[in-house]
């Protein structure tokens, strides 16, 4: 079956893996007693259900008073049905507005761009920028806030007159996926807010684990011990101008997703029209505003997960189990192959370290050919490396820049026990005793188009 869906974890049967399904932590979480409580309570009805108003309620209770929509001739919280959808929300109406001849003329720095965001970017007409700190380029492995921005080299751009007039908007990703699952510090994000706003440019959350990022604050960053997670959360959403989420991280439920402007921040300021560009969006693509694709029960959902994620036991007890995985995986494997320090939801098999010595080059992807070979062992994960972050132009791959070359297996919440990911631990091990074997692949279909990971076919060579 591994050769008949082409080497694509993305098209594998579901139902047919044994073992441990690591190939998202999206809309993968095992829903609360409360939650589904709520999903019996749903109301469904087309406009303005009873979930719509308890989420609004919720997003200022969660992320602070200043998310409050005061203005009702303008709405502040449009609802997606995936963050997917959100992000593609917002590119889609701030291209429009910012139309230019001579696309990509706009770029969006960021700290690291996951292929999404990247892909609903490029699509239309920006270019993604990643600014990785010097920590996470130089793989620090006692660095505890790797996901941080590089605060110079945005500076850099922002002092220059011709670069400032092509960003529109500066974004940070909490937890930095593309940069292995590492936290955003709050000193990191508060400079990045000051030196935005201080040339009037808009600063965006990409939120999906906003909760995970906090607890890594609390835990990790000195001053905050004697907060609470909901604390941190509020210190580090008032920095900022706008948020999308993904309510299926975060949000702890299985579909949604949402995009959040701030009344009096510098994205409304600067676009007045986009609120009401949005709007339209929602109603062309999504449906009424007020349930966004979404069924009254999930928003209920979504609600009481909103409320689940920022209590200490649960985010203690789902961030030690992924760093017991991580340790795990280098025991099994008896070498130092997982990034660290551990990230908040997922490990991160460095693929140059793993496969140092056997020869393998990059135009051969072995990040394919080792999730195709776990499928075989009965576990899924998926490359995040040179295949999904590079493209193939005119023929001739090209890497992403700065290098990420990872495969990531990210634990959805609440699903495993500890024994489980030791025996998905224990087969990274037996593939990389044995990876000198292990072949490349040859893609027979894909290798050009966007988001090729989720398409394309392999076959091992021969």
């Amino acid at each position: 079956m591994v050769e008949a869906v082409g080497l694509n974890v993305f098209k594998f049967p579901a139902r047919m893996i044994p073992g441990c399904d690591l190939l998202t932590d999206s809309g993968t979480t095992t829903m609360t007693m409360r939650q589904w409580s709520q999903l019996l309570l749903g109301d469904e009805s087309y406009g303005s259900n009873e979930g719509y108003f308890e989420f609004k309620e919720q997003v200022v209770e969660t992320f602070g008073p200043q998310w409050e929509n005061r203005d009702k001739n303008f709405e502040n919280v449009f609802l997606f049905h995936q963050g997917r959808a959100a992000e593609a929300g917002l590119f889609t109406c701030l291209g429009r507005i910012l139309k230019s001849s001579r696309a990509p003329y706009y770029f969006i720095p960021s700290n690291g761009h996951f292929d999404t965001t990247q892909a609903n970017i490029e699509a239309n007409g920006f270019e993604a920028r990643n600014l990785f700190c010097k920590e996470a380029l130089a793989k620090d492995q006692q660095a505890r806030f790797k996901g941080n921005m590089d605060v110079a080299g945005l500076e850099a751009l922002l002092d220059d007159p011709k670069m400032r007039e092509r960003i529109p908007l500066v974004y940070l990703t909490v937890t930095n996926n593309t940069g292995g699952g590492q936290p955003v510090s709050l000193e990191n994000i508060r400079k990045v807010s000051e030196l935005s706003h201080s040339y009037g440019i808009p600063l965006m959350f990409d939120a999906c684990r906003f909760a995970e990022n906090a607890w890594f604050i609390q835990q990790f960053e000195p001053g905050y011990a004697d907060k609470s997670i909901s604390e941190v959360v509020r210190l580090m959403f008032e920095q900022v101008d706008g948020f999308h989420i993904s309510l299926k991280k975060d949000g702890l439920v299985n579909i949604g997703g949402a995009l959040v402007v701030k009344e009096n921040g510098f994205l409304n300021k600067n676009y007045p029209e986009l609120q009401g560009a949005l709007t339209g969006h929602q109603v062309l693509v999504e449906g009424h505003p007020t349930y966004g694709g979404l069924a009254g029960r999930d928003l209920k959902g979504a609600v009481e997960g909103l409320k689940t994620v920022v209590s200490h036991g649960f985010l203690d007890y789902r961030i030690s189990q992924v760093q017991r995985f991580g340790a795990w995986v280098d025991e099994a494997c008896g070498a130092d192959v997982v990034v660290k320090p551990v990230g908040g939801h997922a490990i991160y098999l460095d693929l140059d370290k793993f496969f140092a010595g056997t020869g393998l080059a990059d135009g051969q992807f072995p990040g394919i050919s080792l999730t195709a070979l776990m499928l075989v062992a009965g576990h899924r994960c998926c490359e995040l490396g040179i295949y999904s972050f590079g493209r193939n132009v005119d023929g001739k791959e090209i890497p992403p820049d700065p290098r990420v070359n990872n495969v990531r297996a990210a634990v959805p919440r609440l699903c495993y026990e500890d024994i489980d990911l030791r025996a998905a631990a224990e087969a990274f091990g037996v593939l990389y005793q044995q990876r000198g074997r292990i072949p490349g692949i040859e893609v027979i279909y894909g290798q050009e188009l966007p988001m090729r990971h989720f398409i394309s076919r392999f076959r091992f060579k021969r």
